[in-house]
């Protein structure tokens, strides 16, 4: 695994080998990143279920002023650490938060630019953290959440709150991209 573009270009990053972990492929990191094109610059990134922190950190090497990242495995938040010591990333520039998930978004008013979320294989409650995460309004107006779920645990296509706007399969995974519905 390694960094993309940007600042860190090339830089390698430490995963883990805890085989239930789905890391964020090259691929799929490319393709979210073209979607995304230049929207990460100067804007603050949430990175929820940030394992080595592959998505979060590419944010930063393209220009994003802050990182919060959120994970509940102590084991993946070690690994983070590294990756950010490694690369030299300023402590100014990122926070990392253990916490599952769902009680982020329940307990979070903290407004943010984009949000990745990259849950386990099998995460159950996905629809019921997307929807959450909207009805919380967690977004910044023009704000963007991109998710990479499994295709056997889709996500609802639109309701009253959100809608996707692009969506893509790769391998096993569905690459969405949430934006909130204008009012």
């Amino acid at each position: 695994m390694r960094v993309i573009a940007g600042l860190y270009k090339g830089r390698k990053l430490e995963s883990s080998k805890d085989l239930s972990i789905r890391p964020t492929t090259d691929r799929v990191k490319e393709y979210i990143f073209n979607i995304l094109q230049n929207f990460p610059q100067n804007k603050k990134i949430l990175d929820i279920f940030s394992g080595s922190g592959s998505l979060g950190i590419e944010a930063l090497s393209r220009g994003a002023s802050s990182v919060v990242f959120v994970d509940k495995a102590v084991s993946s938040i070690n690994i983070l650490r590294r990756n950010l010591k490694n690369l030299s990333i300023s402590k100014d520039q990122f926070a990392i938060v253990n916490s599952d998930a769902v009680e982020y978004v329940n307990d979070s008013g903290q407004k943010m630019d984009l949000c990745f979320m990259d849950p386990p294989y099998v995460y159950p409650p996905m629809q019921e953290l997307v929807d959450k995460f909207f009805a919380k309004k967690l977004l910044n107006s023009g704000g963007i959440l991109a998710v990479e779920h499994e295709i056997s645990n889709p996500v609802e296509q639109e309701n009253s709150i959100y809608r996707i706007f692009s969506q893509k399969k790769i391998g096993r995974s569905l690459i969405s991209f949430f934006e909130e519905k204008a009012d």
